[in-house]
C-alpha cells in the first residue's frame, strides 16, 4: 500500500523497529479446510493491514456472486496462526496468492484457501519487504534495503537476485519490459528519483531525476503511467510519467488510483490538520478517460454519504466487470469496504475482519 500522513509516520518508524517473530506452518500441520461458496468460482481476497506493531493483520475472502458472501480471517483458519505484523500487499498470479508481510519480514506463497505453500523470510541484509508484482514466472518485491528482490515462482524459498534502486522503495509496476519503482523517503528526506529496471537483464536502466519526491504508488494505464507522491505538506499529488522520454508532468491530486478499460479511477482524500494534528477529510472520486484526458465525477454517494469524509485505504477495480471496491479506515476499528458497479452505482458494503483494509485481488 501510501495513504496519508499517519501512514508516513508509521513507515518511518517501521524501518527503525525490529520485526515481529513469525513461525510458518509446514506441510504436515493440520488445518481447517475452507469450503468455498457452492457453485461460486469467483472470490475476492481482501488483506487487512492491521495496526502497526499490533500483529493483527488478517485475510478475508468475499464472494461477490455468493449467497453468504464472506469468510473472515481465512489465513488464521487454515494455518492455525495469524499473519503477523503489517500485511502490506498481495497479488494473484499463476493460481497462487503471494502475500508480503512487512512488519514480520516475509513473503508467502498461498493456495486459494489461504494456506501457506512456502515462504521466504527476509534477512537483515535483504531488508523490510513492501510491495510486489509478477511477470513471466517471477515475482519482484521492493525492500527498504533500497532494492528490488527477484523470486522464481517455482520456489520462493530463496531469492534469485536483487537490484539497488533508491531510498525505501514502495510500490512498483510492470510496463512492457520495464519495472517502474517508486522511491519514497528515508530519515525524513524525500528521494526524488523514480527507478527503471530492465527486466530482460534485471539491471537498473535509469534513475529518473525529478523535482518531486517521496513517491508512493504507480499504475500502468494503457500507454500511460501514473505515479503518486507526497508533497512536503503531505498532500498526495499525481504525475504522468512518459516512459519513452522519462519526463514527468503534474496532473492533479490523487490519494489512490486504479485502472480499467482505458480509464484511470481516482480517489482523492484531501486531509487538513489543525494545530493539534486533528484531521478533517474531504474525499472525492473521479474517472479520467485516458484517450481524451477528460475527467468526470464518479460514484453516486447518495446511499453512502459517509464516503465524502472518509479516509480511503483500499481502492481497486475488478478487471472482469469494472466493479469498484472502496475500503475505508479510522485506524482503530475494523474497516468497511464499499462495492459499486462500473457505472458508479452502490451495490453493497461490508465490514472486514481487521483494521486498515489495504488491498483486494480478484480470483476467477
Amino acid at each position: 500500500m501510501n495513504k496519508n500522513f499517519f501512514k508516513v509516520l508509521s513507515l518511518s518508524a517501521l524501518v527503525l523497529t525490529s520485526a515481529s517473530v513469525f513461525t510458518s506452518c509446514n506441510e504436515d500441520d493440520e488445518y481447517e479446510e475452507i469450503t468455498p461458496e457452492k457453485d461460486v468460482e469467483k472470490r475476492v481476497f481482501i488483506l487487512n493491514e492491521g495496526a502497526w506493531q499490533a500483529n493483527n493483520s488478517t485475510l478475508d475472502i468475499y464472494y461477490p456472486n455468493g449467497e453468504s458472501s464472506y469468510q473472515s480471517k481465512v489465513f488464521a483458519t487454515v494455518n492455525g496462526q495469524g499473519i503477523g505484523d503489517t500485511g502490506q500487499d498481495i497479488i494473484y498470479y499463476g493460481d497462487r496468492i503471494y502475500l508480503v508481510v512487512s512488519g514480520s519480514n516475509y513473503l508467502a506463497k498461498l493456495d486459494l484457501n489461504g494456506k501457506i505453500v512456502e515462504q521466504h523470510t527476509f534477512t537483515d541484509e535483504e531488508g523490510t519487504p513492501r510491495h510486489i508484482v509478477a511477470k513471466d514466472g517471477f515475482v519482484y518485491v521492493t525492500s527498504y534495503a533500497g532494492t528490488v528482490v527477484k523470486f522464481d515462482t517455482t520456489s520462493i524459498v530463496s531469492s534469485v537476485k536483487s537490484v539497488e534502486v533508491g531510498n525505501n522503495p514502495e510500490n512498483l509496476a510492470v510496463k512492457d519490459n520495464l519495472l517502474i519503482v517508486c522511491n519514497s523517503q528515508k530519515n525524513n528526506e524525500s528521494d526524488k528519483r523514480i527507478s527503471i529496471i530492465d527486466l530482460s537483464t534485471f539491471t537498473l536502466k535509469q534513475n529518473i531525476e525529478t523535482e518531486f519526491g517521496n513517491f508512493q504508488d504507480v499504475v500502468v494505464a494503457g500507454d500511460s503511467v501514473y505515479v503518486t507522491y507526497y508533497t512536503p505538506s503531505y498532500s498526495i499529488e499525481l504525475l504522468n510519467l512518459d516512459v519513452k522520454s522519462f519526463n514527468v508532468t503534474p496532473t492533479g491530486s490523487a490519494s489512490r488510483i486504479a485502472y480499467f478499460d482505458n480509464k484511470l479511477y481516482v480517489a482523492n482524500a484531501a486531509t487538513v490538520y489543525d494545530e493539534n494534528w486533528n484531521p478533517t477529510v474531504n474525499t472525492s472520486f473521479f474517472v479520467r478517460d485516458i484517450k481524451t484526458g477528460k475527467d468526470s465525477e464518479f460514484l453516486d454517494l447518495t446511499s453512502t454519504p459517509e464516503l465524502a469524509t472518509a479516509t480511503v485505504y483500499l481502492f481497486e477495480v475488478d478487471s472482469e466487470n469494472g466493479d469498484i471496491y472502496v475500503g475505508t479506515t479510522d485506524y482503530l476499528s475494523n474497516g468497511t469496504v464499499y462495492r459499486f458497479d462500473k457505472n458508479g452505482n452502490f451495490v453493497t458494503k461490508f465490514e472486514t475482519s481487521g483494521v486498515n483494509p489495504n488491498t483486494a485481488v480478484f480470483v476467477y
